[in-house]
């Protein structure tokens, strides 16, 4: 009796849980996705570093954002003493700086608040804001 008898376990495989398919292509989207993140990171690192692109700097216009050596130029020349006169009562609060300019401002005894522009090439007062509350 020379019957044949099934292959042995060897060449049979396991059978796969029905969870393994869906957990396999999940894997290789998530691979794809972080591969094309990190090319956009690295593509937006290059084109910055090459001042190249950027919309931040596109809409600023050229008075807004002075190059440093035509700032430092404006600075280099001194001006000498420039005397402010402050009222009585009155506080010195922020003073900002930009484009060769310096706003300061001042708080008045009056809750009003003085915003004095200078130009730091000329030390000159450009002009004064007067900033109130409204009248109730």
């Amino acid at each position: 009796m020379a019957a044949k008898l099934p292959d042995s376990d060897q060449n049979q495989k396991p059978a796969e849980p029905s969870w393994l398919l869906p957990a396999k292509i999940a894997v290789v989207v998530m691979g794809i996705m972080i591969f094309a993140g990190l090319g956009v990171i690295a593509y937006t690192i290059a084109t910055r570093l090459a001042g190249s692109g950027g919309t931040e700097t596109a809409d600023v216009p050229a008075a807004v954002s002075p190059s440093p050596a035509s700032s430092r130029q404006a600075v280099a020349a001194p001006f000498g003493t420039v005397q402010i006169e402050i009222p009585q009562g009155s506080r010195l609060g922020a003073a900002e700086f930009d484009s060769g300019r310096m706003i300061l401002q001042m708080n008045m005894p009056n809750r009003k608040i003085r915003l004095l522009v200078f130009d730091l090439a000329t030390g000159k007062q450009l002009g004064t804001f007067e900033l109130a509350p409204p009248a109730n």
